[in-house]
């Protein structure tokens, strides 16, 4: 599915060099970092990890789970300082430095990641971005696209994809934006509201402790969870709060309410699966009737509460072509359009068992299949090298993956019923497909 992508300009400059020479060859040692929407973004979800700031209390390994770099990197802060950084650990202590007034905005390109086992290098900004998007990485347009925690003051400048400056002068204009996979660049400094405050924001690293505050923000306030709605004027037009506390703990009193718009609906919503893919997923065609929004997109949550994908209004009927299979003949999904918890609606269908690869890494090898020794694993941003099997099964964490982490290609024996058969894999997805194939 097409996934949203939002560049956000730093200072209206979105790439700026900065220089660093050795006193003895100055030219053929020059490092040149390149400023880096896609490194922030990065840099935001590991500080969220490691729960610096008090973000959050998730485990330091989240982040780690679909790439880690490859150490050394080159980065460089706000002020034009370039660093080298050598390990995990060193990046870990200079987030926990950065202040509002020195903290990292560049990396020297190209540099090296390590995913599904694989070495990848990464030459530019737009194969960085590629990757923290695959990875469900939260980039800012996903915080962009929600405005019950702070609103943008338009109109604002944005730059396109085809370096063309355009005014954009309300949020319906900037969801159809992201929504269309327009790359856009929001021109620093903005202003946002927040409790009826209006916050001059002048860079990125603002607006993510920002969005980020939100998101860890433990408000004092108690309120019943009843549908009482209230309606408040801002500056970005009306906002609908369920209940007149919620509106309150927002800093909004009852001479602020205003008459609500029409109640946003969704109606005659329908669901219509197709066969199974090869990948365990099915095609699902969605469509349903809305009525009463000012909102471009929607978006789609499983029956597990996942989020599978936001789409644009006026492509309904829509065919999400990857749908997860769930094992299960009975399937619903949730919709809701825009960021309104009170405009969604569920749909139950019949869906089709799409068969899965099944893998067991742990009892197959040294049964089923050899490994031809030595091989490497990457582990915490460093590259293993294991001899044996016992030394391999240190690296296997089943919870994360259903095979360690190698680097690719990798030569395996597997013992089948009419003897030995020597397969070379050079993924992960080609390692699970000849398990599946020879010891199943």
């Amino acid at each position: 599915m097409k996934k949203i992508k939002i560049l956000v300009l730093l200072l209206a400059v979105s790439v700026a060099g900065f220089y660093s020479c050795t006193d003895n060859d100055p030219v053929e040692n020059e490092v040149v970092t390149s400023k880096s929407i896609a490194l922030r973004t990065t840099l935001n979800e590991i500080k969220k990890a490691n729960n610096i700031n008090g973000r959050n209390s998730n485990s330091a390994q989240d982040q780690f789970f679909c790439f880690q770099f490859v150490y050394p990197l080159t980065l460089s802060y706000n002020d034009g300082t370039l660093i080298t950084v050598a390990t995990e650990e060193g990046l870990l202590d200079i987030l926990i430095a950065e202040t509002e007034t020195l903290f990292i905005t560049g990396i020297a390109f190209p540099f090296q990641v390590l995913q599904e086992g694989a070495v990848i290098t990464i030459d530019d900004e737009t194969e960085f971005y590629d990757l923290i998007e695959e990875c469900g990485f939260s980039p800012i347009n996903d915080d962009v696209l929600q405005f019950s925690c702070l609103q943008m003051v338009f109109p604002i400048s944005v730059i396109n994809d085809n370096g063309v400056t355009i005014v954009v002068n309300t949020q319906a204009e900037l969801e159809s934006l992201l929504i269309s996979g327009t790359l856009v660049e929001i021109v620093f400094p903005i202003s946002v509201t927040q409790n009826n405050e209006v916050i001059v924001v002048n860079d990125l690293y603002e607006l993510f402790e920002l969005y980020d505050e939100c998101d860890g923000n433990s408000n004092s306030c108690i309120c019943t969870t009843d549908y009482n709605p209230v309606c408040v004027q801002t500056v970005n037009g009306i906002v609908e709060y369920s209940n007149a506390c919620l509106a309150e703990c927002d800093g909004f009193t009852a001479a602020d309410f205003v008459t609500c718009a029409p109640i946003c609906s969704i109606t005659n919503v329908t669901a219509t699966p197709g066969t199974c893919n090869s990948d365990g997923t099915y095609p699902l065609t969605v469509d349903f009737d809305y009525a009463n929004t000012s909102s471009a997109y929607y978006s789609v949550y499983n029956s597990l509460g996942a989020w599978v994908g936001t789409y644009l209004l006026f492509d309904l009927p829509f065919t999400i072509p990857n749908y997860p299979s769930l094992g299960s003949s009975s399937d619903y999904f949730v919709i809701r359009i825009g960021n309104n918890f009170d405009c969604d609606a569920t749909q139950q269908w019949t869906a089709p068992i799409c068969p899965t690869t099944s893998v067991n890494f742990g009892s197959q090898l040294g049964t089923c299949f050899n490994l031809a020794f030595p091989v490497q694993i990457q582990y915490q941003g460093a590259v293993i090298t294991a001899n044996n099997n016992g030394e391999v099964l240190q690296y296997y964490f089943p919870s994360q993956s259903n095979i360690p982490a190698f680097v690719y290609p990798l030569t395996i024996n597997f013992n089948t019923p009419s003897g030995q058969v020597t397969v070379e894999v050079d993924s992960q997805v080609g390692f699970e497909t000849a398990i599946s194939a020879f010891c199943n």
